[in-house]
């Protein structure tokens, strides 16, 4: 099929599946924006220092008509290579910020609330004003929400995250680093990102485990806390404690849960606030 330059394209019958399904999720995805079906799930995150959790991720989902819910995975990778992410993206923020107001979740010993930016957030010259206006349409103190970013979010057009980072770390936003220990992440990355926290990627887990002094020295001495992905079993717990680390998440503790489960788990598993909080 020739374009309007008159270029002819070919297209076998897996490419034109392929762009059938794409169509068919992008399409999912925006009814669910205009239905009200995106659902933010959260994930408990350990405070070592705290003995309770004090803080949690929340991750995007997505409920069909059928009660189902659509992989991320799925789901993910289309509204980021169509642009729809953007709207995604903020839908989060927003059901993060209702979730701060209008539940029992700070008094139930929530610090913060970790929210993923985009790869296509990051590269966006308004970024920091669409975010900081979400805040106050819902007057949300900034420092409740910690922004995660990931070293592929800021390779392609770091100058612009960087300058949004000032500007979201100035109004009182924090940042963390992703995945540290995947790709290309080191030393001198860290250190060129005003980032307040660094979360361990799960194979930087393992070898954190052949060093673990370096690695936690390497952040504190940085004044950088750092988070523990991917726990799930007792060994490695006893070993995060053991060395210092600031932070756990994974599965020991709790998979991602639907927001009123996270809060009920709250309730249950708070042994310094359970009392006071009910």
């Amino acid at each position: 099929h020739p374009d309007a330059a008159g270029n002819l394209f070919v297209a076998d019958q897996n490419t034109i599946a392929k762009y059938k399904e794409q169509h068919v999720i992008q399409q999912e995805i925006s009814n669910a924006l205009a239905d009200d079906r995106v659902e933010v799930f959260f994930q408990p995150i350990y405070s070592n220092r705290d003995k309770c959790f004090t803080s949690a991720e929340a991750l995007v989902r997505i409920r069909k008509k059928d009660g189902t819910l659509l992989s991320p995975s799925i789901f993910i990778p289309v509204a980021e290579k169509t642009g729809i992410i953007l709207e995604l993206g903020e839908r989060v923020i927003e059901k993060v910020c209702l979730l701060l107001k209008n539940s029992d979740a700070i008094k139930l010993g929530i610090h913060y609330i970790e929210i993923n930016l985009s790869v296509i957030q990051c590269e966006k010259r308004d970024l920091a004003k669409r975010l900081i206006s979400i805040v106050e349409k819902y007057d949300i103190a900034p420092g409740l929400i910690n922004l995660e970013i990931t070293e592929t979010a800021s390779i392609s057009a770091r100058t612009i995250l960087l300058e949004n980072m000032k500007t979201l770390i100035n109004y009182g936003f924090t940042f963390s680093l992703d995945d540290f220990g995947k790709g290309e992440s080191n030393l001198m990355y860290i250190v060129e990102m005003p980032v307040s926290i660094v979360k361990l990627d799960y194979d930087m887990l393992k070898a954190f485990f052949q060093s673990p002094k370096a690695v936690v020295n390497m952040a504190h001495n940085m004044n950088l806390k750092m988070v523990a992905e991917g726990i799930e079993t007792e060994e490695e717990i006893q070993g995060m404690s053991k060395e210092n680390i600031d932070y756990i998440q994974g599965y020991y503790y709790s998979c991602p849960v639907p927001q009123n489960d996270f809060l009920e788990f709250l309730r249950n598993n708070q042994p310094v606030l359970s009392s006071s909080a009910e």
